[in-house]
């Protein structure tokens, strides 16, 4: 007697523990449902480009760093006849960070219907193997990935596994995946209803709802704002010091070497052309790191010669550019963004011929 009440006593501890679950699932399921609202108020740079890409198949991928997002506008290539072939769709997947390591990953991920031409604009930065943290890869890491990544940069292994666990359990958990997407479109909406309640917070919302439609339904060349209208010189005028690029001061290379010719590779074994594009910079920063550039450089041309991988010298004097068409001493402002891409386009269409 005792025991058959007790068990149904028993039972009843356990029911606000399950109905509690239940109604967390089915938030997460609600919250599941307005997935594409919470991701146009957060867009992860990396994953929106690569989502981008997949969309349909490319003709054209451009790949690289920030250099690179900023820099080249597939609009502009797309049309372009090379080889007989014509290229009328293109994608920028540019990584603002990234590095060669970055980059083979993206690809991989980006390129699931193979493209006839990949577009490396590389950069000395990209070869810097004392970056050992990827800058996005974690966001749509496999388990493959992070074996691969921590049992080739055991340095990195702690930063790389705390973010692949949270790469992990964002899909698992929608609340934690979506949780910034869902504060900024709070804010947002705060705002339309009562204006001037959270400005800052509605425009970076705005803000990150344009880049991400930019990314979504164009061709990847969605350049910040500043970055367009900007002009070195002018900046150089009114006083403006470029930083010092830590990056470029701490250079080391060999760490390239294990990437750039397995991406190669992976073209090669694909019958994908891939161009390593080296992307222009200012006068300046070639004054300022000579034997930098002239390591990286050489570099360029030990892969050129002894692993077959083609370079495009895109320098400074070949585009015809100058300081008025770069937004600092790296990236390329929209005036500069346009004469680049339409260098690019000209040597496809002569290549070959």
């Amino acid at each position: 007697m005792t025991d058959a009440a007790t068990t149904p006593r028993n039972a009843r501890r356990f029911l606000p523990p399950l109905l509690l679950l239940l109604a967390l699932l089915l938030i997460d399921g609600a919250l599941v449902s307005f997935r594409d609202t919470w991701e146009r108020y957060s867009p992860d740079d990396y994953a929106e480009r690569v989502r981008g890409c997949q969309q349909r198949p490319r003709d054209f991928v451009l790949v690289g760093g920030s250099p690179v997002s900023e820099g080249l506008n597939p609009a502009v290539v797309a049309g372009v006849t090379w080889r007989g072939q014509v290229l009328s769709d293109g994608y920028a997947v540019g990584l603002p960070g990234g590095t060669a390591a970055d980059v083979f990953y993206a690809v991989r991920h980006a390129c699931p219907t193979l493209p006839k031409v990949i577009v490396y604009g590389i950069a000395a930065s990209d070869l810097n193997d004392s970056r050992l943290e990827p800058h996005g890869p974690y966001s749509l890491m496999t388990w493959g990935d992070w074996s691969e990544w921590v049992g080739g940069h055991p340095e990195s292994a702690e930063w790389v596994t705390r973010h692949f666990v949270q790469g992990r359990l964002s899909r698992c958990w929608a609340a934690y995946r979506y949780r910034y997407g869902i504060r900024t479109w709070a804010a947002a909406e705060l705002d339309a209803r009562f204006p001037g309640s959270c400005p800052e917070a509605a425009k970076e919302a705005r803000t990150n709802r344009n880049y991400s439609d930019a990314l979504r339904g164009g061709n990847g060349y969605a350049p910040a704002e500043w970055f367009v209208g900007f002009q070195y010189d002018d900046r150089k005028r009114a006083g403006w010091e470029a930083p010092p690029f830590e990056f470029l001061d701490k250079y080391r290379t060999g760490n390239h070497l294990k990437y750039l010719p397995r991406l190669a590779e992976w073209c090669a074994e694909r019958g994908t052309t891939l161009i390593l594009l080296d992307m222009p910079v200012t006068e300046d920063l070639e004054t300022r790191y000579p034997a930098v550039l002239a390591e990286y450089h050489r570099r360029l041309d030990e892969l050129e010669a002894e692993r077959k991988i083609v370079v495009w010298r895109a320098s400074r004097q070949a585009v015809g550019l100058d300081d008025t068409q770069f937004a600092d001493i790296i990236h390329l402002n929209g005036s500069g963004a346009a004469r680049l891409s339409g260098w690019l386009r000209a040597r496809l269409a002569g290549d070959g011929k």
